[in-house]
């Protein structure tokens, strides 16, 4: 690619409009990027506060590249990136979210690792930024996820872990890679990024991990609640496609291992309930209702499979932007 590379942001958003604000001021910091093509699409997925008003505002002494607002009604983050992708005109796509703040250099090393035309899709590390009440006891990083953190060290994986796919508040891809693998599924209300990643990865697309790509993200008060991260682990197994259980043993169709894995962790539990305060015993909680979204979410599309796809919908939207 030339060094004067075309870089479209695409940055959806629904009813956060001060943390827009603040996005958008993190993203005119950024340095080393006078050369590059820049064009920043914020889509608005129906949102009901001040956020066309925030992007204008922005808009009217905007100097890094173009910034433009765009609107999609139908809810669902899948609906809106697809917009974005649409809109895009540039050869790299980067999305992100609308409560990131970026290292003064992101723009920068986006540019320097597309300077190699085979890489076809990277996914960064994103820090997180508690809350003045600091990170719960009873947090584990393995549960990092949950509050959008994403950091598999400091060296380079590539290739990455075979489970890997890029989190969409740090994924970079060039943009003919839509023209192979296709958009983000619309019928996955929830880790349409992760599902993205596993097919590029089927599909034999160079997926890379870069540390150097780095974002932060804040945990709002409202999630560090044990409600919280259950609810998220159980409609983060809802699981409707069962692509990847093709070649696994499997009962009523779910993974034998999953059962297994559930009475193990319940055993667990139960022998250790006086350590119900210790980060591994959530984490191992979290486990289960993690498998009994999968079983749930399995089950139902084979004994209701006509009210399946509305009861994904209703279980995996947003309510006052918390799961």
């Amino acid at each position: 690619m030339s060094s004067h590379l075309s870089i479209a942001i695409i940055l959806c958003t629904w009813n956060r409009a001060e943390l827009l604000r603040l996005t958008l001021e993190s993203l005119r910091g950024q340095i080393g990027c006078e050369a590059l093509d820049i064009d920043v699409i914020v889509v608005d997925n129906n949102s009901s506060d001040t956020t066309r008003e925030v992007v204008e505002t922005a808009a009217a002494d905007w100097a890094l590249g173009t910034l433009r607002y765009a609107f999609e009604p139908r809810q669902g983050k899948q609906f809106a990136l697809n917009t974005g992708i649409r809109l895009a005109q540039s050869s790299v796509l980067a999305f992100t979210d609308d409560d990131v703040t970026f290292a003064p250099n992101w723009l920068r090393r986006i540019s320097e690792i597309f300077q190699d035309e085979t890489i076809d899709l990277v996914g960064g590390k994103t820090l997180v930024l508690w809350p003045e009440s600091g990170q719960p006891g009873w947090f584990d990083a393995r549960m990092a996820a949950i509050v959008a953190g994403v950091d598999l060290g400091d060296q380079m994986r590539d290739p990455p872990p075979v489970e890997y796919a890029p989190a969409g508040t740090n994924l970079i891809a060039g943009r003919r890679l839509f023209d192979q693998v296709g958009l983000f599924s619309e019928t996955h209300f929830r880790h349409m990024d992760y599902e993205f990643g596993m097919r590029c990865q089927r599909l034999g697309a160079y997926v890379i991990y870069d540390p150097t790509l780095v974002v932060q993200t804040p945990v709002a008060v409202e999630m560090l609640t044990k409600r919280y991260f259950r609810r998220w682990s159980f409609k983060a197994g809802i699981d409707h496609t069962a692509e990847s259980y093709s070649n696994l043993a499997t009962l009523f169709g779910v993974p034998r291992w999953m059962y297994r894995q559930i009475t193990a962790d319940v055993i667990y539990l139960a022998l250790h309930f006086l350590q119900s305060g210790q980060p591994d015993f959530f984490y191992r909680e979290l486990r289960i209702w993690r498998h009994v979204g999968t079983i749930t979410s399995c089950w139902l599309a084979r004994l209701t499979p006509r009210r399946y796809a509305e009861w994904v919908e209703k279980r995996s939207q947003k309510k006052a932007n918390l799961y």
